[in-house]
């Protein structure tokens, strides 16, 4: 009866779980998509608002403007706070009445991309 039992387990709880693989195997492609779609946002959103004083692509060799080099080391919660409010002893106008947080998120993720691509960063968000 055990041995029985036991087949009948495996028959029912191997599918599910090959199911329950295959599912987050897709999910993970899906987020990788997702991302490499949020890093386009972000360039495109970036280089129609910010490239005018950061660089077109965030390309910039003046380090008083080269984002990725300035972030590599700040958090997100640094990044978001300083695109929300501006930094105006350094010229930089508040943009949260200008930009949506997903548009926020979205250039995030292109200069953390931006950052991996250069070295600066292993995009742990770590520091203020």
């Amino acid at each position: 009866m055990r041995n029985g039992y036991a087949r009948l387990l495996v028959a029912i709880i191997l599918p599910a779980a090959l199911v329950s693989l295959s599912a987050a195997g897709a999910l993970a492609g899906h987020a990788q998509a997702s991302d490499k779609q949020a890093v386009e946002r972000g360039r495109n959103t970036f280089n129609g608002n910010c490239a005018h004083c950061h660089g077109e692509d965030a390309a910039t060799d003046d380090p008083y403007f080269n984002l990725p080099q300035l972030l590599s080391d700040k958090s997100d919660a640094f990044f978001f706070k300083t695109v929300s409010n501006g930094l105006a002893d350094k010229g930089m106008p508040p943009w949260k009445t200008v930009l949506k947080r997903r548009q926020m998120e979205d250039i995030l993720s292109f200069l953390r991309s931006v950052e991996q691509e250069q070295g600066l960063t292993d995009n742990s968000g770590g520091g203020d």
